[in-house]
């Protein structure tokens, strides 16, 4: 991406519209796969100080649900902004908050994937009403009922099974 034209002249505006693939990646143990391209629209502005960049981003990544352990399909849509910092003027409060660049040619990749871990759940559920999978036998609750026996009582309250009533 080159951002030569707006970098250069505050008040400009340059839009990108930019499709990548993207390799999978570790979040939470788990490895997660992209089903599709990642499409971003960008908009950057100079706004004389910094360059403001706002974008959305649309994928799909293919998940494990943490309570029936299957995979699913997961459409990604966010927006975000971001605030991109020429390194050389870069002010020492920019230089901890900013995104810092130092060619106006680069890939934004990193910044992207980003964007797109910190809008994951921390867990994954296939759906709003997904059973999970039985306590006792390991049974998928959205695919079949299990027979287990669930009269058992929790094993933190064993302790009050042995008191008695005592007349």
């Amino acid at each position: 991406m080159n951002i030569t034209r707006v970098r250069r002249a505050a008040g400009e505006t340059a839009q990108f519209d930019l499709e990548e693939d993207f390799p999978p990646f570790e979040f939470a143990s788990e490895t997660i796969s992209f089903l599709s391209p990642v499409h971003v629209q960008l908009r950057v502005h100079n706004t004389g100080k910094l360059l403001l960049a706002q974008g959305i981003v649309v994928t799909e990544l293919k998940a494990v649900c943490g309570r029936c352990l299957e995979d699913f399909r997961y459409p990604m849509n966010l927006s975000f902004e971001d605030e991109w910092v020429y390194a050389p003027s870069a002010t020492e409060e920019q230089q901890e908050s900013a995104f810092l660049f130092e060619k106006d040619e680069f890939m934004i990749n990193e910044r992207i994937l980003e964007q797109i871990v910190l809008a994951l759940p921390m867990k994954f559920v296939c759906t709003p009403n997904c059973q999970g999978l039985c306590q006792l036998c390991g049974a998928n609750l959205n695919r079949e009922k299990c027979r287990c026996v669930t009269s058992e009582a929790d094993p933190r309250l064993a302790g009050l099974a042995k008191l008695t009533l005592d007349d």
